[in-house]
């Protein structure tokens, strides 16, 4: 939600005749993410948005895995399940 507020503040500055440099310090960000921000129209910048959100986690297969682990010993620190991860799924680790 935070970038496209920030996706719509870009265009209301350029609007008011702010000039990139001047958008970019006033948002504190960088000219280039104005530039991209100005490139995109609001249905371009919308499917970038979802594609962020889209990409997989490397453990999200071992997921349920960790949690039975979690519920069977709740002491249990991340150390520990990395450890374990990693002898019996070494795999993972180096992918």
């Amino acid at each position: 939600m935070r970038k496209w507020m920030q996706y719509m503040e870009v265009h209301q500055l350029k609007q008011k005749g702010f000039s990139v440099k001047k958008i970019a310090e006033k948002l504190g960000t960088s000219r280039n993410t104005v530039y991209r921000n100005l490139e995109k129209t609001p249905e371009e910048f919308n499917e970038w948005l979802l594609s962020c959100g889209t990409k997989g986690k490397k453990l999200d297969s071992y997921q349920d895995l960790i949690l039975n682990w979690l519920k069977e010993h709740s002491d249990l620190s991340g150390a520990q399940v990395y450890d374990w991860l990693k002898e019996h799924y070494y795999q993972i680790m180096v992918g």
